[in-house]
């Protein structure tokens, strides 16, 4: 892992705010599955080659942290109006990038998983209902980081949504393999070690058998 880790640092445009593009690299290598998808720099143009619709569109840079608010967001792209919603956003944000992907479907809650880091404990792995409404629920457990798979179904059966597993109303979300992806990233923040400040997977949902994490922010030690 050391040796990939090395390698997505050496390819970072800026190697102290990673921006959405990168972030989504960086969980990938812990086996984190993102949505297929491209960062198209201003000067690229348009272009879709290798991903399917319906897509999404999203401004995309490490200073933006808002977008929804900025309107930097478009969902529910096809086809035939993709390429004019590209250029509004293009637009609307002339000297940024814009990430291209595919729009996931999927049924149930959406989660978040992130990384704090306490001044005298370390890093802490945190589990809970996500979304835009993680702040209003305020459902989340904790651990130190880095935590087992074992340690990660126990944060999962603390919180208030946990009845969600179930097979609530037909729900048929995957607790394990949600375990499995909280440990991953408590691992990811062990080995990036004092440089990680914050990570946080907003939302992560269950589509198609896997869990998927649509944004993802890292943000780094000044």
């Amino acid at each position: 892992m050391e040796k990939r880790l090395k390698l997505w640092f050496e390819n970072l445009e800026d190697k102290e705010h990673p921006d959405e593009f990168d972030a989504k690299q960086l969980v990938n290598l812990y086996s984190i599955k993102v949505p297929c998808g491209k960062r198209l720099k201003p000067e690229d143009g348009f272009d879709l080659s290798g991903i399917d619709p319906p897509y999404v569109l999203k401004v995309c840079s490490s200073h933006i942290l808002h977008k929804t608010e900025l309107q930097g967001v478009v969902l529910n792209n096809d086809n035939e109006s993709v390429q004019d919603n590209f250029a509004m956003i293009q637009k609307r944000f002339p000297n940024e990038n814009i990430l291209v992907e595919n729009q996931s479907s999927y049924m149930g809650p959406e989660f978040i998983i992130g990384i704090i880091k306490d001044p005298a404990l370390g890093h802490a792995v945190m589990v809970g209902a996500g979304g835009v409404l993680t702040e209003l629920y305020k459902d989340t457990s904790f651990r130190l980081a880095p935590c087992s798979v074992n340690e990660a179904k126990d944060m999962i059966d603390e919180l208030v949504l946990s009845p969600v597993f179930e097979n609530f109303r037909g729900l048929t979300l995957d607790k394990e393999k949600l375990a499995i992806t909280i440990s991953q990233v408590s691992w990811l923040a062990h080995d990036l070690g004092d440089k990680l400040s914050q990570l946080d997977i907003n939302p992560i949902v269950f589509s198609d058998g896997e869990w998927i994490a649509l944004d993802v922010k890292v943000v780094f030690e000044s």
